[in-house]
């Protein structure tokens, strides 16, 4: 079966069982598909015209056979080229390019602030009754002491003001745990656990009271800053007092108050002998306790609203 390319007009002898498929064109490699093609008839050309006799007037000459049509050259047929195998054309393979990675800026990632809200109630007007009463039992044994009074009342009310100072400290410290535990992320330099856990080691909790109250402030203000948030910033000097009260309550009043039960047989012998020296130190520790007692209602109050402050930030 004959067949021609679509493209180059070139004609080939093919199997007709590959009728209908796509090849390539050997000559200008082009695809094309198959089907028989029907060679035109050859169309005889038309007998040339016999030319008319010219008259003469004299007489008429012989009349002039007319000539012969030339003889058709003969048709020289080229042999036919051999058949094509045809090749399928492979399917063009579509390549997907790969999807696109958006490229995030590279900031720091910062973890979603908390829900924590602190309870001004718990830790403000709860501390100020439990601290009063812990006063109140520990003026009460102390004025014993001073009167010689009966040794099994004088204990249970140094027994009692030591539950409650406990109850006290035990309050603060989960202030100290909770208000960490609010501005929480890889940048903050205190983690919860060490601000409360550090105040338990002796001697480096002296050192440790002192940076942990300051730095909180420190800290909680760069807070805001790299969470954008419209709160108002701590006040330094305020927390730096805080610290500063924390420590001297701890060592004159906290520490006493724990060691009492082995020096209180010696408490009214310490005042007759060495009554300036006593009554300074009592003083002192009082002052202490009361500049603490104050410092901390305001810092405490201060510390609730910072970071409940934060909570109704995010909400917003």
């Amino acid at each position: 079966m004959k067949t021609q390319c679509t493209n180059c007009k070139a004609k080939f002898n093919v199997d007709e069982k590959f009728t209908g498929k796509q090849v390539k064109c050997p000559k200008c490699t082009k695809p094309f598909t198959i089907q028989p093609f029907l060679e035109a008839p050859a169309v005889a050309a038309p007998p040339a015209a016999s030319p008319k006799p010219v008259e003469k007037p004299a007489a008429a000459p012989a009349p002039v056979p007319p000539p012969e049509p030339p003889a058709p050259a003969p048709k020289v047929e080229t042999p036919p080229p051999p058949p094509i195998s045809p090749q399928p054309v492979a399917p063009a393979i579509k390549t997907q390019e790969p999807a696109k990675k958006e490229q995030t800026e590279s900031q720091p990632v910062s973890k979603p602030l908390k829900k924590l809200k602190l309870s001004k109630i718990v830790f403000v007007y709860v501390w100020i009754i439990v601290r009063l009463i812990a006063g109140a039992l520990a003026g009460w044994g102390l004025m014993l002491a001073l009167n010689k009074g009966e040794h099994s009342t004088l204990i249970k009310a140094f027994a009692a003001a030591d539950v409650f100072l406990l109850l006290s400290i035990l309050l603060e410290l989960l202030l100290f745990y909770k208000m960490w535990s609010a501005i929480a992320d890889k940048q903050t330099s205190v983690t919860p656990g060490k601000a409360v856990g550090f105040l338990l080691i002796p001697v480096f909790n002296l050192y440790w009271a002192l940076n942990m109250i300051m730095a909180f402030a420190e800290d909680y203000n760069s807070f805001i800053g790299r969470h954008s948030l419209n709160t108002k910033d701590l006040p330094l000097t305020l927390f730096m007092l805080y610290a500063f009260s924390f420590l001297l309550t701890m060592i004159f009043i906290t520490v006493p108050m724990l060691c009492v039960f082995t020096i209180v047989s010696r408490i009214s012998g310490a005042f007759a002998s060495y009554a300036q020296v006593a009554w300074l130190l009592v003083g002192f520790a009082a002052f202490a306790g009361l500049a603490h007692f104050v410092i901390y209602i305001i810092s405490a109050a201060k510390t609730c609203d910072a970071v409940n402050a934060l909570t109704t930030e995010k909400d917003a």
